[in-house]
């Protein structure tokens, strides 16, 4: 018999290989995932204050600094003035992180294709039912305000991939 904890373990050790192995194919294009999903937030909603931004992902004002100013230093994100506080900066991507994240994203679909393209279809559908099951007794344990991601994103652990930015 398999035990919880042992099936955890393992779990964690698979999920810990795979975002390694993530983020190491993507570091040959010049970003990791945390990198990228900050990129992917401000393609899709826009500049955005690097407070929202830290409380988007769960991260510390630090963390979240620390990785806007590795991106500006590449010239993928910019900061500009907040028009409504003078006070504030806007994160913005740039014309050079919408190709960056072109790359990433290709890059991030080929390896998630490989990975889970060696589960049948079957074999795929439950196991988003039994990831499901597992992040509803998972929510049970956090704060709300420290579960940036939705529920219906596969997948929905960025922790790693953030902290590893």
């Amino acid at each position: 018999m398999i035990t919880p904890e042992q099936l955890g373990e393992r779990y964690l050790a698979v999920h810990h290989r795979m975002v390694r192995a993530v983020n190491d194919e993507m570091s040959l294009c010049g970003l990791s995932m945390a990198r990228t999903k900050v990129l992917m937030h401000l393609h899709e909603q826009g500049p955005t204050r690097q407070s929202v931004l830290a409380n988007t992902f769960g991260l510390s004002p630090h963390s979240i600094t620390d990785i806007v100013d590795a991106l500006e230093r590449v010239g993928l994100v910019e900061r500009r003035p907040d028009a409504t506080d003078r006070r504030a900066k806007l994160v913005a991507i740039t014309k050079a992180g919408e190709g960056c994240l072109g790359v990433a994203n290709a890059t991030r679909e080929r390896l998630l294709k490989q990975i889970f393209g060696a589960l049948s279809e079957e074999d795929r559908a439950t196991f988003v039912r039994l990831l499901d099951a597992m992040d509803a007794s998972t929510k049970l344990l956090t704060r709300p305000e420290a579960d940036p991601t939705p529920a219906a994103t596969v997948p929905a652990d960025p922790s790693p991939a953030v902290a590893s930015a």
